[in-house]
């Protein structure tokens, strides 16, 4: 492990320290476990960001498909090749 120092409030420390005697846990364990949940809910933020914009360049290539092909219709074709496969 690494030790760092930091600087915080005094009211920050007084609710840490209220945690702490409550959980019969360190200052430290403390911040390491919240340090540990804020990477994770990072993570998880910016898995979701990457969702997003894949999911938004996925329809931004459907609409450029869908005015490329102008007046064609996906389900009229389907249709039609059911029909001939009869």
């Amino acid at each position: 492990m690494v030790r760092i120092n930091t600087i915080l409030t005094d009211s920050i420390i007084e609710e840490l320290d209220k945690i702490a005697r409550y959980e019969r846990k360190s200052r430290s364990s403390l911040l390491r476990e919240a340090a540990e949940r804020f990477i994770e809910e990072h993570k998880r933020l910016m898995e979701e960001r990457l969702r997003k914009e894949r999911m938004k360049n996925a329809i931004n290539v459907q609409d450029r498909l869908r005015k490329k092909s102008g007046e064609w219709n996906g389900t009229a074709e389907v249709r039609k090749w059911r029909e001939i496969a009869g």
